[in-house]
């Protein structure tokens, strides 16, 4: 009964989907925001980019609207990283439709910058979590935040610019141009950024996300480590005690939450203890879709890893 309610359901759209007009949308589409930064570098002035998951959403909370499908339906190439970090829902309506996709993770050259972490295994014991974003291939994780990462990231404005040539051949000139321009501008920020944050590439800070590694190491950041599992409202008082009695022992300087965490457990956990409050952000919220945007991105989260970091 169900099978068939979502057959007519997606039959009913499909319909509707042939009486929008295909040029009002996004030729290139992918769920996360910084993937369509580096698409929207590369696309300048050559097609339209348009990403599915809005500012403040994460792929926990997020359902696909209609609008949605739409997108889907008109887009000619869907960008994914691959594996677990899409939702499902969303790879399923991709394949209703047939879309062409690229997906990331499986080109040989990020391939062989992803990421692993061999103690997974052990974590993975001591408590599921299914919301870090990664990969486990023969009891190897790998991590699938590849957009923090500006060596991933210029291979993936590679892959957009070899794919954009075929699509739309009779822009070269303008494609070509534009891949030039992301490779001048990424080398000149990524020196601007190593630059600026030299002066607290030592200072100790922990996070509450195990997201950043890929952006860390690239800028050679070191956190005291990463409290992966976020506190909520009915968090019990032992947690938050373990947590404060880290921050102590370890004398960090500052605890980096991101903008859609509760702020108020922060408060609680860090009341008496002489520390800073910062806030990274993921997926550059307010960041709008334009030619430099995946620079921007890079500059605004180096800025506030300084921001919070250079208190004494």
């Amino acid at each position: 009964m169900l099978k068939n309610k979502k057959k007519i359901f997606f039959s009913i759209l499909g319909i509707l989907f042939i009486l929008t007009p295909s040029n009002s949308y996004a030729s290139i589409l992918t769920i996360f925001k910084p993937l369509g930064f580096i698409a929207a570098a590369i696309a300048h002035n050559v097609t339209k980019v348009e990403v599915i998951l809005p500012d403040g959403a994460t792929v926990q909370n997020y359902y696909l609207r209609p609008l949605d499908l739409v997108k889907i339906k008109h887009s000619d190439v869907i960008i994914l990283i691959g594996d677990q970090i899409e939702p499902f829902f969303l790879k399923k309506a991709i394949n209703y439709f047939k879309k062409k996709t690229i997906v990331l993770s499986e080109v040989k050259s990020i391939k062989f910058l992803l990421t692993h972490d061999f103690n997974f295994e052990k974590s993975k014991k001591k408590q599921k979590n299914t919301l870090q974003n990664e990969k486990e291939i023969n009891n190897i994780s790998y991590d699938m935040h590849i957009w923090l990462s500006p060596q991933i990231a210029l291979e993936s404005a590679i892959v957009i610019h070899d794919m954009l040539l075929k699509l739309i051949p009779q822009k070269k000139n303008i494609i070509e141009k534009n891949l030039k321009h992301f490779k001048s501008c990424l080398s000149k920020t990524n020196k601007d950024i190593k630059k600026n944050i030299s002066s607290i590439k030592e200072r100790k800070y922990f996070t509450f996300h195990n997201a950043y590694k890929y952006f860390e190491k690239f800028y050679g950041l070191h956190p005291l480590g990463r409290f992966t599992r976020y506190p909520g409202i009915q968090t019990g008082a032992k947690y938050l005690y373990e947590i404060k009695k880290q921050l102590l022992k370890k004398k960090a300087r500052c605890i980096f939450t991101e903008p859609h965490l509760n702020s108020n457990i922060i408060d609680v956990i860090t009341r008496g203890i002489n520390i800073e409050k910062g806030n990274l952000d993921l997926f550059g919220i307010a960041i709008p879709l334009v030619q430099n945007s995946y620079v921007n991105f890079l500059v605004k989260l180096s800025n506030q890893y300084i921001s919070c970091l250079k208190h004494i």
